[in-house]
């Protein structure tokens, strides 16, 4: 065996022993307890505030009256980011303090664009720190407590990754994406309107415990199936693999375009008043064949006008147009003639 790969094998068993010392000596100098920035009671936790420094955008995570997280006090919040927040939150270690020579670099970049985070009980603050870039290799998170200018790095423990994707402020990304989710003893009425197809609209009206079904002008409509009835009803309550959410949102649209979607003639409306007063209500537009149409051709070959799939929504004329799929609303897409 040569010289030289005498020393190359020499330096290949020194390699994992060098780094162990290393990152026992990294990973050792702390003062601070390895969790923290964590707390282990997510219990404790009714309120998150989340700003971004650079675009001065902010989300309020907190819960409502029923315990339920909302966003900004108005939308109910996705529930798989949420429990991902809280995870990361309870979860968080200190992984090692930057070096001295690079905290002053580091401590810029947070001030740049660094995400602020409190996280309270009630009024009392649990913790506020900044959140910042991914490090270089990606495993590890910089982050500095409010008012300290001593940055470190953070992990989970047992995870390949980064953690700054976690702490973001785009209220529309933290929304759940389902429309109606309302148990049928919640409903009071539900209108159902087909512009271009009148005679096919319809209300149901509670009277009690029982519901009749009125027609367009208003009149009840004998002979109807009541179970038809209260079967639709309850697919208004997210159960199982009952669902009506929406696929997502068009957030880049210009106003424009959202604008010239919500003047034109809605395809299909329904409105749900519930027994409290407050009402949710959804229109839905043909949405134009598009380029990446999926089936833009009838079974003759002719060229289709609109999207046979998929719709264009406004829930309760928000700005946002949301896609709607056929295959997940067609089920409360219902006619006068269905019951």
């Amino acid at each position: 065996m040569n010289k030289k790969n005498i020393i190359l094998i020499v330096v290949l068993i020194a390699l994992p022993l060098v780094y162990f010392i290393l990152e026992k000596d990294i990973s050792t100098n702390s003062d601070l307890e390895e969790d923290h920035f964590a707390i282990s009671n997510l219990e404790d936790i009714d309120q998150i505030f989340i700003s971004e420094n650079k675009s001065k955008r902010f989300a309020l995570l907190s819960k409502d009256e029923n315990n339920i997280w909302r966003i900004n006090n108005r939308w109910v919040v996705n529930e798989s980011r949420m429990r991902i927040l809280l995870e990361t939150i309870r979860d968080i270690r200190i992984k090692y303090e930057v070096p001295q020579n690079a905290q002053s670099t580091i401590m810029a970049q947070i001030a740049g664009t660094g995400v602020k985070t409190m996280i309270y009980d009630g009024d009392k603050l649990l913790k506020s720190y900044f959140v910042g870039t991914p490090t270089s290799d990606m495993l590890g998170t910089y982050i500095v407590e409010q008012g300290s200018e001593r940055p470190w790095v953070v992990h989970i423990p047992g995870m390949n990754g980064f953690i700054s994707s976690r702490y973001f402020t785009d209220s529309v990304e933290w929304r759940n994406k389902n429309i109606f989710n309302i148990p049928r003893e919640e409903i009071k009425n539900v209108q159902v309107k087909w512009p271009n197809q009148p005679q096919e609209n319809f209300t149901i009206k509670r009277e009690g415990e029982e519901f009749r079904l009125l027609n367009d002008e208003g009149k009840e409509v004998s002979e109807v199936n009541s179970l038809k009835i209260k079967s639709y009803l309850n697919l208004f309550m997210v159960y199982e693999k009952n669902n009506l959410a929406c696929e997502g949102f068009h957030k880049k649209f210009s106003q424009e375009k959202v604008d010239s979607i919500k003047n034109s003639t809605p395809y299909f409306t329904i409105e749900v008043q519930l027994l409290n007063g407050k009402q949710k209500k959804l229109k839905l537009f043909r949405k134009p064949i598009q380029i990446n149409t999926y089936e833009a051709y009838d079974n003759e070959g002719n060229l289709l006008k609109y999207e046979q799939d998929k719709y264009w929504g406004v829930q309760d004329d928000e700005k946002w147009i949301m896609e709607i799929q056929d295959l997940v609303f067609a089920k409360i897409m219902k006619r006068r003639k269905d019951f």
